[in-house]
């Protein structure tokens, strides 16, 4: 991937993440969830592709937490 697209994938997973905390705030349940899923993991393929493990680390496990967030959702249980 070229450095280009890779800052643009950079940027727009920040945007992504900063819309779904603005969610969180308004609480717009589950939408936030989902948004930062996405966000996250667009950071998560950032990570891979600077190798850089402990960002990777990091969106891996937030990756995980709003999974159990939309099968939460999923499930009727919110």
């Amino acid at each position: 991937m070229s450095e280009k697209n890779v800052k643009i994938l950079e940027w727009s997973s920040t945007v992504i993440l900063l819309i779904g905390i603005l969610l969180t705030a308004v609480n717009i349940y589950p939408l936030n969830v989902y948004v930062q899923l996405i966000g996250n993991a667009g950071w998560a393929l950032v990570g891979i592709l600077w190798k850089k493990w402990s960002l990777l680390v990091i969106q891996i496990v937030a990756c995980i937490i709003y999974l159990f967030g939309v099968i939460y959702s999923y499930m009727g249980l919110a």
